[in-house]
């Protein structure tokens, strides 16, 4: 098979060779010599639409310099087709969004590259309208890498070139996701939408988050995006085009603050989480005072837990009357499971001094 003006039969080979990754790392570097040199106002549109369609299958390759080269390909030929891009920029988007959520900051820098490429000869909106289906994909690093393609979008072009109540509603259910980089680059977005919208005209930012509040059965949402908007400071793009957070979210592992902000404590924890935490917490409460009721109404417990500060020789569950058992199996285990018991009441009382 060949592709008239563009591929040989033997170069189309050399390309799908399954077996001699070489010989389709070296295919790749000629295809990428033959589009620079070739001029598309002579090969047929069907031509090209075939030859779109084939980058898509390599785009499958296993090799990372296949997959590499190839998006290069696709930018240059972006390049060469900016006279006639309208006709073929559909095809584009829906290969290039094949290669999302790849974890090589190379391979992202490349096919952040092909975006902006494409929204340099196609109004953006339009381009985005195609992308915007993927932040529902089951990966969260391509719904991740779509938040920060329209993120990169909306930092370079006017923003009369964008629909963003649309896009606030398309956004919108990522501050809830289930993944924290997904939560921030939302989050990231929704600071730059906000400072895109004119005071006054904030109600279809205020109305997606209300909706999303409502829907998923969440609080904190808005609490958390009006935190990121106080801070008045936006994302930024990098030297190689990719999004460079303003909101610094701690390391696993890495100390920081009590008091982190409505907006890092939604990144780190997230709605669901928060509030299925703070329910979680009050369940075990009532758990614990209430399985031990039988054992402490009829003393306060204040009463009950002697305190082993300075001038007494035994802890609490030490002095204990229920610990002066009979000897035996059975009074082994009621004695050690009475002072596990005294233990996490004396911790309480402790904790609530």
């Amino acid at each position: 098979m060949m592709i008239l003006g563009l591929i040989t039969q033997e170069l189309h080979e050399q390309l799908l060779d399954p077996k001699n990754y070489q010989n389709r790392t070296n295919g790749v570097e000629e295809l990428k010599h033959i589009i620079s040199e070739l001029n598309l106002t002579s090969v047929p549109p069907g031509s090209i639409v075939e030859f779109i369609h084939f980058l898509c299958s390599l785009l499958d390759d296993s090799n990372f310099k296949v997959l590499y080269g190839t998006l290069q390909v696709i930018r240059l030929l972006i390049q060469k087709l900016a006279f006639s891009l309208d006709k073929y920029f559909k095809r584009i988007v829906l290969v290039a969004v094949k290669a999302l959520g790849d974890t090589r900051t190379v391979t992202r820098t490349e096919y952040m590259k092909v975006f902006r490429e494409l929204m340099e000869h196609v109004v953006p909106q339009k381009v985005l309208n195609l992308v915007v289906g993927r932040l529902s994909h089951k990966n969260s690093r391509v719904r991740e890498d779509v938040l920060n393609i329209i993120t990169a979008a909306m930092l370079t072009h006017p923003r009369s070139e964008f629909d963003i109540p649309m896009l606030c509603l398309e956004v919108a259910p990522c501050l809830a996701d289930c993944k924290r980089k997904v939560r921030q680059a939302a989050l990231e977005l929704f600071a730059v939408f906000d400072h895109c919208l004119d005071i006054g005209k904030k109600q279809p930012l205020t109305k997606a988050v209300d909706m999303v509040e409502l829907n998923e059965d969440i609080e904190g949402l808005m609490a958390a995006v009006q935190a990121r908007q106080a801070r008045h400071i936006l994302p930024r793009l990098s030297s190689e085009g990719l999004t460079e957070y303003a909101l610094v979210v701690p390391k696993p592992g890495q100390h920081c603050s009590p008091q982190l902000g409505a907006d890092l404590d939604w990144v780190l924890h997230g709605g669901r989480m928060s509030s299925a935490r703070s329910y979680r917490n009050k369940q075990d409460s009532d758990r614990l005072f209430g399985s031990l009721g039988s054992l402490t109404d009829d003393l306060p417990l204040q009463r009950k837990i002697a305190s082993a500060g300075k001038g007494k020789n035994k802890l609490p569950w030490e002095m204990s009357s229920l610990c002066s058992l009979p000897k035996g199996k059975s009074s082994e285990k009621v004695r050690a499971n009475t002072t596990a018991l005294h233990v996490v009441l004396w911790f309480i009382t402790i904790y609530n001094e």
